[in-house]
């Protein structure tokens, strides 16, 4: 499904979701003998873009649950102080956004977290240990430890190498040479490119909105 469909699918469900509303409240007539005003018709939640983004990267989901997912993406992204954008493009990279994905050094799901990260993350948040595969809490975990890996090397690009090889071995470079290897630097190039790809996707997508309500 393109771009259009996708949005197209979330406008109706949006206006199906506000006449469904409309629809439930009383008459005219109705009104006029009711004792209480009718509380107003619930209004559907504004289409967030990046949910957009998501059905398109997991067509499977409900509107619902894609714009729910987006919103985890991008409280939990802000409140870290990084840029969804950004974060969707490590989801991308990663996982090609299948939550059941397992790399053969043992990462798993979205953010392709290995088991020392997440239960890192998961103490310093005083949760209890997750399921790693389920997305809401992958996400979760993965932006604070990619949040992490930034405020530690004081830079996103040398963040995204961490986050990658993990903190030891880039460390070890910079102390022994005070340079990172280009092989290393492939990942951060590949988040970047992923970055980009979304946001052109998502002044596209905005257009496309803007001429599906009217």
């Amino acid at each position: 499904m393109g771009v259009e469909g996708l949005v197209r699918r979330s406008v109706q469900a949006s206006a199906v979701a506000l006449g469904a509303a409309i629809a439930l409240l009383p008459s005219p007539v109705a009104r006029q003998h009711a004792p209480h005003p009718a509380p107003p018709p619930a209004i559907p939640r504004q289409i967030d873009p990046l949910a957009i983004q998501v059905l398109e990267r997991m067509p499977s989901l409900e509107v619902e649950e894609a714009s729910d997912l987006a919103a985890v993406v991008r409280r939990e992204s802000e409140s870290a102080g990084l840029d969804p954008v950004l974060v969707m493009a490590v989801i991308g990279v990663e996982s090609r956004w299948e939550p059941g994905a397992v790399s053969e050094r043992g990462a798993r799901g979205l953010m392709q977290l290995r088991r020392l990260a997440l239960e890192t993350e998961e103490r310093q948040a005083g949760l209890s240990p997750g399921d790693v595969h389920d997305p809401v809490h992958n996400i979760r975990m993965g932006v604070r430890y990619l949040a992490r890996m930034v405020e530690f090397f004081d830079d996103v690009d040398l963040g995204l190498v961490a986050y990658n090889s993990g903190p030891t071995r880039l460390n070890s470079y910079l102390n022994a040479t005070d340079e990172v290897p280009d092989s290393m630097w492939v990942y951060a190039r590949k988040v970047r490119r992923e970055e980009r790809r979304i946001r052109r996707e998502m002044l596209r997508a905005e257009s496309v909105v803007a001429n599906a309500v009217q």
